[in-house]
């Protein structure tokens, strides 16, 4: 299978990292292609969406010639998965990651369905603060049909016995995929 991992977190070593190292793990180890891109480290590749808008209702998309257009994209295209990894940022999803997400706009069309999703998130918090972040995860892969198959919650990550524990779930989730 052809994975694609994308993270948000600038932070290194951070938990949402831990995460996606495990899966990525797992997922290589499955015997899995694995491409992931590190969003949160990278701002600097990439830019946000540009819209001309000359004729209002009718945008047209102008597309920066970045990372995101050269390499991102043409592997995002032919995944059959797609994880998306994300600490909690008040309340929802890394900045870094949603300008990448953002970013599908010019893509909407051909990544519409005949996918795979996972999601893995960490935070600080107990699990009913991450209802909104949860949502919009729910709510994408809903518009993108995207089949999701799998997430990792790892609330209350500052404790490490429970992010161990975690990071092991992330791992066998990732070793689950074929």
């Amino acid at each position: 299978m052809k994975i694609v991992v994308l993270t948000g977190s600038p932070h290194h070593p951070g938990t949402s990292e831990q995460l996606a190292n495990a899966f990525v793990k797992g997922a290589s180890e499955a015997g899995n292609e694995v491409y992931r891109f590190d969003a949160g480290r990278r701002v600097n590749e990439f830019s946000m969406i540009k819209l001309a808008d000359n004729h209002p209702g009718q945008e047209v998309a102008i597309e920066p010639n970045d990372i995101i257009t050269k390499e991102v994209m043409p592997k995002l295209l032919d995944a059959d998965m797609v994880v998306l990894v994300s600490s909690l940022y008040y309340y929802g999803i890394n900045a870094a990651l949603k300008a990448v997400i953002d970013r599908f706009y010019n893509y909407n069309h051909e990544l519409h369905g005949n996918k795979k999703a996972v999601t893995l998130v960490s935070g600080y918090g107990q699990e009913d603060a991450f209802a909104s972040l949860n949502l919009y995860f729910d709510q994408l892969l809903n518009y993108m049909r995207w089949d999701k198959v799998g997430s990792v919650l790892a609330a209350d990550s500052w404790n490490e016995q429970k992010m161990a524990k975690h990071v092991e779930e992330a791992y066998d989730l990732g070793k689950s995929i074929r």
